[in-house]
């Protein structure tokens, strides 16, 4: 089926978000831009949230629909945002995690970049951390914007994948700021499901960005648009507090190089920086970790010098 020209279709997967998905839902709902559809995709959860959806999805059923994986099963967030890009029927697909937010005129503006930029099949801005919703969680944290690469231009692939994160000086934008045209995400296959519950979720996100930054035009914007709602409960969180942070980083560059030599990827910067970023990983887990430690204090050390 043709998509619709020029309607967004929004996904937002949720595990146990019965805190949260209101206000979410009610970023979506604000919007500036009218012509949307959400899929609110229940990844198995057990608490209020289902309920809540599927009254979302009754309340408006021309443009809010409910989805559940078979069996009502938890299969991580890679798995359930594919699943809502499945039934998606718009020319646009976006993604919103369950507890971040979205400014009034995020899709108006985006839509309207991507407009400008009919070469571009994703766009992405950068995204405020927000911590200062729970300054008892986060201990003080201070909302930060951190800086992606410079806006207002497309990037040809591959040259995003060598000058973000994490084998660039760029950080990765988040997925609440994404904005693609459903042919990029088709082109590269999704979210890939092996960032799941049995292995690592923590760069499902970055992995899809690497997919993008190799096969796809890609236009930064500077406009910052959404915010991503900082918990102690997070999965970056809970990565770090239990200590997996090495493990995840050292499954995701396992993937890097799978799927580099699958794609037949020879770009030498590419190749340079992974090895860069990666070598230490041959060393078993607690040393690899001394490495990178040793290595981000250096350099931190001759940004200060130089600055």
């Amino acid at each position: 089926m043709e998509p619709v020209r020029g309607l967004v279709s929004v996904t937002i997967p949720f595990l146990n978000a019965e805190r949260f998905l209101a206000e979410t839902v009610e970023s979506v709902r604000a919007q500036s831009y009218a012509h949307w559809e959400l899929l609110l995709v229940d990844d198995g959860s057990t608490d209020g949230s289902t309920a809540l959806a599927k009254a979302y999805a009754e309340r408006e059923p021309l443009r809010v629909r409910y989805l559940e994986h078979e069996g009502h099963r938890n299969l991580g967030v890679n798995a359930a945002r594919n699943l809502g890009a499945r039934h998606a029927r718009g020319e646009y697909l976006a993604f919103l995690d369950s507890d971040d937010l979205w400014l009034p005129r995020k899709l108006e503006e985006s839509v309207a970049a991507l407009e400008k930029h009919p070469e571009a099949g994703l766009l992405f801005g950068s995204t405020e951390y927000w911590y200062e919703w729970d300054p008892v969680g986060n201990r003080g944290r201070n909302d930060v914007t951190p800086p992606l690469a410079p806006g207002e231009r497309v990037y040809a692939p591959p040259a995003l994948a060598a000058l973000s994160y994490p084998l660039g000086e760029y950080g990765a934008a988040c997925p609440c700021s994404f904005l693609l045209r459903c042919w990029a995400f088709e082109r590269v296959g999704g979210f890939d499901e092996a960032f799941a519950p049995a292995t690592f979720q923590l760069y499902e996100d970055v992995a899809f960005l690497t997919k993008l930054y190799l096969h796809v035009p890609v236009y930064v914007s500077s406009a910052c648009l959404d915010r991503n709602r900082c918990s102690p409960h997070s999965m970056t969180r809970q990565a770090e507090n239990m200590r997996k942070e090495e493990a995840a980083r050292r499954y995701y560059f396992q993937w890097l190089r799978d799927y580099l030599r699958q794609q037949a990827v020879h770009d030498p910067a590419i190749w340079r920086a992974v090895r860069r970023e990666s070598w230490f990983y041959a060393l078993p887990l607690p040393a690899a970790k001394q490495v990178r430690r040793v290595r981000n204090k250096a350099r931190r050390v001759m940004q200060r010098l130089v600055g």
